[in-house]
């Protein structure tokens, strides 16, 4: 009966092995990491012009102003400008997004690399100014 308990818990403890380790999936820094993915966007592997910040959404889903408006200013003085932000899912994985401001608009691009129920892979939208982020970039 004893080798049939180790046994029974030597295959549940296997069965459980790969839900756990799906957990472990976050990087310790989701915004470089996903830099690195592949399929992710040229100016998101190698971002250019002012540096505005990164954030993490907090609960009510906001960015900082602060890092908001370093990005509106230099879309007005013409300048080219990134920022990145973490927003979390219900399981607390996270969702790398940057956003680069141009003269048509804000290029926003999202990784779900790391969230352990989604679809993993990049999603890439257009946002009409910097005043709509982050919402009209959600995925």
């Amino acid at each position: 009966m004893k080798k049939h308990l180790t046994a029974a818990t030597a295959v549940v403890a296997l069965a459980i092995l790969p839900i756990l380790s799906a957990c472990s999936r976050e990087p310790a820094d989701p915004v470089a990491s996903a830099r690195q993915l592949s399929g992710a966007p040229a100016w998101v592997r190698t971002p250019t012009g002012i540096d505005c910040g990164e954030a993490e959404l907090d609960s009510r889903r906001t960015l900082p102003e602060k890092n908001l408006e370093c990005l509106a200013d230099a879309r007005r003085a013409g300048d080219a400008a990134f920022l990145t932000w973490i927003a979390r899912t219900t399981e607390g994985d996270p969702i790398p997004t940057f956003a680069r401001a141009t003269r048509s608009g804000v290029d926003v691009a999202s990784t779900t690399a790391y969230d352990s129920f989604g679809p993993g892979g990049w999603s890439e939208s257009t946002c009409a100014n910097v005043a709509a982020l982050p919402s009209c970039a959600d995925i």
